[in-house]
């Protein structure tokens, strides 16, 4: 598809942009997210930047938690032929994921659950577990913590999780590396495709 105002190149993706027509078919649709999953936040090209640089081995199972519209998985997808899923508590994202990885020609399987819902079983399934934009409220600092916890012990290889450094993230980090070995934090900062800056939270396993 050719490159148009209401459709933008980034990190080798198409991204429609909320004028685009089949962005506002969805909406009228009655498909309108409920938690903040109404477009692609930019700590999500921070961590695509990073995966740049330090990418996944091919065919990883990949498990992106809040995904919203999926960005992140479908650039895994598509750049490292990952098996991707995407999470999100809210089943009205869903849809305009559907949208744009079928536009990039990837696949991501969805499963609707909150965070706290992922039992360690289920996790067992992924070998990493990306998520972006995603610790925006007080208590989500101890879900998150839980769900890293959990994910460890399931035997999830990496958790990257990326955010502008609102304080419950820092929260989050904090309690990370005071308490698991193998956790850190990377400042990242990009002028293009957008302007953004922030820092991953880095778990792998033991």
């Amino acid at each position: 598809m050719a490159n148009t105002p209401s459709i933008r190149r980034a990190l080798g993706l198409q991204i429609l942009n909320s004028s685009h027509r089949d962005i506002k078919r969805l909406k009228q649709e009655g498909y309108v997210a409920e938690l903040h999953g109404n477009k692609f936040w930019n700590s999500s090209f921070l961590l695509m930047n990073h995966l740049k640089k330090h990418p996944l081995r091919k065919n990883a199972r990949v498990l992106e938690i809040g995904c919203g519209w999926g960005l992140l998985g479908i650039f895994c997808a598509k750049n490292f032929s990952a098996r991707v899923t995407g999470v999100d508590a809210d089943k009205n994202v869903f849809p305009f994921l559907k949208l744009h990885s079928e536009l990039n020609g990837v696949k991501v399987k969805t499963e609707k659950s909150s965070f706290e819902q992922l039992t360690q079983n289920w996790l067992s399934n992924f070998d990493v577990i990306l998520g972006s934009d995603i610790c925006f409220w007080d208590d989500m600092s101890i879900i998150l913590y839980n769900l890293i916890r959990r994910s460890l012990r399931a035997g999830v290889k990496q958790i990257i999780i990326s955010d502008p450094c609102r304080s419950p993230f820092t929260d989050l980090a904090n309690r990370c590396q005071e308490r698991l070995p193998n956790a850190y934090t990377v400042k990242r900062r990009m002028s293009k495709p957008v302007r953004a800056s922030g820092e991953l939270l880095i778990v792998d396993h033991e």
